[in-house]
């Protein structure tokens, strides 16, 4: 040790046991202050002097151990923040006896009485994978979720076959969910996820696209959504569905979900119009268990649909008959559907675009309200300026459906629109 370093030696060991809380505090967040200055602070009777012995990243192993058993929970939090950063920085060359030392300080950290220290350690080592294997296993199996469930979605060194031990020996939704979570999850796991029927753990499963499901687990899934209406959003979204699937879902899911999937998938006319033909069965024959009454009011919606484009009006006309009971009838200008209401002809809903030749939908919109006409009116539009939607809605315009249009989009508001002739629940 040179002249130059043994003094500032000495000035460190004497502010130590002399200096004031403030200089002492200052000694002990100081990086360069020597290895055993900071061990001797770790037991400073200040808490301020200690906290920032265990916040600085060069104090010595041997003194976090010391304050993994300080008595003053902040003291553990924060040595429980500083202990992922510890680890990140060790590698396969570290020597072996400073692993041991870290992985001692660790296992004081994991097992300590206040569940915060757990959780930040939890936080703080997820996604490390030079943790030891049993402490990552102690903390998965934590009865506190905020412990639990970050290691057990991200941790890489949890393998299937102890994700499957956890399923089995009984583990909490939230930590259930967090495995369904995991990316890139191993088709065994799926399936257990699945054996439980919980559907909060199934729905994030489903919300995994990363995670594997065999087509068997798929099909469980199909049946248990077939009783639960908040799988079906969940896996309609699956990018993996087979056509036996598709068909099942058919019988249960809303018509708006079963034209999303009929655009999404490459099934053949035969296969699609199979799809929409279980849909309108299922209407048709109350197969849900509606009221008799409610049907016959589905019955009796009459819409009319105006539109100069031939493949929008199909696809509208496609996704209202696959969702409701409805006559659609269909022009392609303002004055063929205007034409139609002169005759007589009696309707409960117009969609109407807003440009076309002849007569524009404003005008339709606006002739049909001079006459006191007070039909529910729909207009389809890729209009996005506000001046103009305002200004429509003035004119007496119920609702927007924008374009490009989605089979969701217009069955949710066809049925808000038409709910007292087709019912709540149809």
């Amino acid at each position: 040790m040179t002249e130059t370093s043994n003094s500032a030696y000495e000035e460190a060991k004497k502010i130590a046991t002399d200096g004031d809380i403030e200089t002492r505090r200052q000694l002990a967040a100081d990086q360069s202050a020597p290895p055993e200055i900071l061990y001797y602070l770790a037991t400073d009777e200040s808490l301020p002097v200690r906290k920032a012995v265990a916040t600085n990243t060069a104090t010595p192993i041997q003194a976090d151990f010391i304050l993994s058993n300080d008595g003053e929970a902040s003291i553990r939090m924060d040595l429980a923040s500083k202990i992922g950063t510890r680890l990140g920085y060790l590698d396969d060359e570290v020597d072996s006896a400073l692993y041991s030392k870290v992985n001692k300080v660790l296992g004081n950290l994991i097992t300590d009485q206040l569940h915060t220290v757990r959780a930040i350690v939890a936080e703080e080592v997820k996604r490390l994978d030079n943790v030891p294997k049993g402490v990552i296993s102690k903390l998965a199996r934590d009865a506190e979720s905020a412990v639990s469930v970050p290691v057990l979605e991200h941790s890489p060194l949890l393998e299937d076959v102890e994700l499957i031990d956890i399923i089995t020996e009984g583990v909490r939704d939230d930590a259930l969910t967090a495995i369904a979570r995991r990316q890139d999850l191993d088709g065994k796991v799926s399936d257990s996820v699945v054996q439980t029927g919980r559907l909060d753990a199934v729905e994030a499963l489903l919300g995994n696209q990363s995670a594997e499901i065999r087509p068997s687990t798929m099909s469980g899934i199909t049946e248990l959504a077939a009783d639960h209406d908040a799988l079906h959003r969940p896996l309609a979204d699956r990018d993996d569905l087979g056509e036996p699937v598709l068909r099942r879902m058919a019988e249960f899911v809303g018509g708006a979900i079963v034209e999303e999937l009929i655009g999404r998938y490459p099934l053949s006319a035969t296969a699609q119009d199979q799809l929409r033909s279980a849909v309108r069965d299922r209407i048709k024959t109350a197969e849900f268990g509606k009221v008799d009454d409610a049907e016959q009011r589905a019955e009796t919606c009459r819409i009319l649909l105006a539109d100069d484009d031939s493949t929008m009006r199909t696809l509208i006309r496609q996704i209202i008959e696959s969702s409701l009971v409805a006559d659609v009838t269909v022009v392609d200008d303002g004055d063929k559907a205007l034409a139609y209401i002169d005759e007589g002809r009696k309707f409960d809903l117009i969609i109407c675009d807003w440009m076309m030749p002849n007569m524009n939908g404003i005008d339709f919109l606006r002739t049909l309200r001079g006459r006191g006409d007070d039909i529910p009116f729909v207009m389809l539009t890729a209009r996005k300026d506000v001046d103009s939607i305002v200004a429509a809605q003035n004119d007496g315009v119920d609702a927007f459906i924008a374009k490009p249009v989605t089979a969701q989009e217009i069955e949710s508001k066809l049925r808000v629109l038409l709910r007292e002739k087709i019912g709540p629940d149809i």
